[in-house]
């Protein structure tokens, strides 16, 4: 491990210390939320982007947190670019479609599942029985069987009525 990232270690137990796990973790999708990169408030916090990022994706509760401040943000882009089309006149039309485009499309990338196209398969699975197939299989098995089965058994009784005489 870098010394770099050492430090930047060192400096995460600090914070959760100082703040508390939850407390940081508040903190940080506070702050993705409202716009805010990962870098940016790894920087803020004397952090790297790496280690910060490591921290939250090491428990899945974080990363539903996450998820959370993601499609947070995602939503607070896509009516910020609703209002600029709808507060547009003449003079600003131009600079609303391009905003509304940008955000729109950002917030479709951040939160594909609300914002954006994605495509969602849904898998069934569907089983059918042939009850003819099968009976046919249980016929033929026990013809199987028939034909190991009771030669075998009548050399064993031949075999015990030759006993007896």
């Amino acid at each position: 491990m870098g010394k770099l990232t050492s430090t930047a270690y060192s400096r995460l137990d600090r914070l959760i210390e100082d703040m508390g796990e939850a407390g940081l973790l508040d903190m940080v999708a506070g702050r993705v939320a409202i716009g805010e990169s990962q870098g940016e408030i790894a920087g803020s916090c004397g952090l790297t982007p790496t280690v910060l990022r490591r921290w939250l994706e090491e428990k899945p509760v974080r990363v539903e947190e996450l998820e959370l401040a993601r499609r947070c943000f995602a939503e607070s882009l896509a009516y910020e670019g609703l209002r600029a089309v709808r507060d547009a006149d003449e003079d600003t039309v131009a600079v609303a479609r391009l905003q509304f485009d940008a955000y729109s499309k950002t917030a479709g990338k951040v939160d594909r599942g609300n914002w954006g196209e994605k495509q969602q398969v849904e898998v069934t699975n569907v089983h059918s029985v042939d009850f003819r197939g099968l009976l046919e299989m249980r016929e033929a098995r026990l013809r199987e069987l028939v034909t190991v089965v009771v030669p075998q058994a009548m050399q064993e009784s031949t075999h015990e009525m030759q006993e007896e005489i």
